[in-house]
């Protein structure tokens, strides 16, 4: 009940499953550098925003929000990053469909958006801890 009460109202458990799907697409990508050279190799990708957007637009979940570009609350968010191999342009760079370059910037971009979220989550997590004492 108590953590309802602090976290139910908050960015806290969307946060928390973007930060998964951040990491779940690191790991992906390390994997598809690790593996650039290796013959016939069809790179992984991570599903997560298409099926996060659907369910934040769907009737059912819908959620209250003061305005368009406010971080919705995340209570009852049931969508989850998933694995899929991308088996488009089989010989992309005559090995495999890895592009080193296209991996890196993926890399880099993804490592952006973590930070973006674990500082909204460090904020939201203060402003909480400021709450609970008084402050």
């Amino acid at each position: 009940m108590i953590q309802k009460m602090l976290f139910g109202n908050t960015i806290v458990p969307l946060a928390g499953k973007t930060l998964d799907a951040y990491a779940m697409r690191h790991k992906a990508i390390a994997n598809n550098v690790a593996n650039v050279e290796v013959e016939g190799y069809n790179r992984l990708e991570v599903k997560f925003e298409d099926s996060l957007k659907a369910h934040l637009k769907s009737s059912q979940n819908a959620l209250c929000q003061t305005h368009e570009k406010h971080l919705p609350d995340g209570h009852g968010l049931k969508t989850a990053p998933t694995i899929a191999v991308d088996e488009s342009n089989p010989k992309l760079n005559a090995i495999n469909n890895v592009d080193i370059d296209m991996e890196m910037a993926d890399l880099a971009k993804n490592q952006l958006n973590f930070n973006l979220i674990s500082t909204a989550l460090r904020l939201e997590i203060n402003r909480l801890r400021m709450a609970i004492r008084g402050q």
